[in-house]
C-alpha cells in the first residue's frame, strides 16, 4: 500500500473539502437564480462568488501545478470583466454591448480550462471518495454555468435567437425593454441547465440557426464530459490491473 506524507494528506483533505464547498455553492447559486431576476448586481455577485470559491477552495490545493498562477490570473480577469461589463450595460449600453464578446470569451476560457484541469486532477486522485464524486458533479454543473454565460452573451448580441413570448411570459413591458440581459440573464442561466441535461428549453427559437447551434453546443459539451470522464476512469482502472 502506498504511503503518503502528512503534507500530502493535509492537502488532500483541504482539496476534498473544497469539492464539497464548491458543490454547495453551486446549489445555492441555482437556488438564488429566481431572486436575481431583475437584479443584475445579484447575478454578477453570484458569478463572481462562484469563481472565487473555485479559485480559493479547489484550485489552491489542486494537484495540477503547471500554469496554476496563469489560471488564477485568468479567473481574476474574468471576475473583473464581469463587473466592468455589468456596469457598462447599466450606465452605457452601447459600450456594454461591445464589451460582451470580451466578457464572454474570458469566462468561457476560464471555465473550459477549469473543467479540463479538474478532469486531470480527478484521474490523479488516490482514493475514490464521496468528495471525489462530488467533484465530478461540480465539473458537470460548471459546464451548465458556462452555458448560461454563453446564452447571456447571445441574448445581448443576438436577442432574436430567443423566444420573446417565453422570456417575458406575455409581459408587454418586458417585451419592449432594451436592457434584456438585466431582466432575463437568470432565466437563460437556468435554461442552460435544462439544455445541458437534454431536457430542452422553450426560450430558444427552433427556427433560428444561432439558437440551435448554441443549444447543441451546450448539450454536446455535457455529454462529452460524461463520456470522457468515464473513459479516463476506465483507462485508469485497466492500467492498475
Amino acid at each position: 500500500m502506498a504511503r503518503y506524507s502528512r503534507e500530502f494528506i493535509k492537502r488532500l483533505r483541504l482539496r476534498h473539502r473544497g469539492y464539497i464547498i464548491l458543490l454547495v455553492t453551486q446549489i445555492i447559486y441555482i437556488l438564488l437564480l429566481p431572486a436575481a431576476k431583475g437584479q443584475p448586481e445579484l447575478q454578477s455577485l453570484l458569478n463572481i462568488g462562484l469563481a472565487g470559491v473555485l479559485l480559493s477552495q479547489v484550485v489552491r490545493y489542486t494537484q495540477i501545478k503547471k500554469y496554476n498562477s496563469y489560471f488564477v490570473c485568468l479567473g481574476l480577469i474574468s471576475m473583473a470583466m464581469e463587473l466592468i461589463w455589468r456596469f457598462s450595460l447599466e450606465l452605457n449600453p452601447a459600450i456594454g454591448h461591445w464589451l460582451t464578446p470580451l466578457h464572454l470569451s474570458s469566462w468561457l476560457l476560464f471555465y473550459f480550462i477549469a473543467v479540463i484541469r479538474a478532469i486531470k486532477s480527478l484521474i490523479r486522485e488516490p482514493f475514490v471518495t464521496v468528495p471525489v464524486v462530488m467533484a465530478a458533479v461540480d465539473c458537470y454543473l460548471l459546464i451548465g454555468v458556462a452555458g448560461g454565460i454563453l446564452l447571456t452573451g447571445v441574448l445581448e448580441l443576438h436577442p432574436t435567437a430567443f423566444n420573446a413570448e417565453v422570456l417575458t411570459n406575455g409581459d408587454a413591458y418586458l417585451a419592449n425593454t432594451t436592457n434584456k440581459v438585466s431582466h432575463f440573464s437568470p432565466l437563460v442561466m437556468a435554461a442552460s441547465f435544462n439544455i445541458l441535461t437534454t431536457l430542452g428549453s422553450g426560450i430558444m427559437k427552433s427556427g433560428n440557426t444561432v439558437a440551435q447551434v448554441v443549444s447543441t453546443f451546450i448539450t454536446i459539451s455535457g455529454q462529452l464530459y460524461v463520456a470522457i470522464l468515464i473513459a479516463l476512469i476506465l483507462g485508469r482502472t485497466r492500467a492498475k490491473n
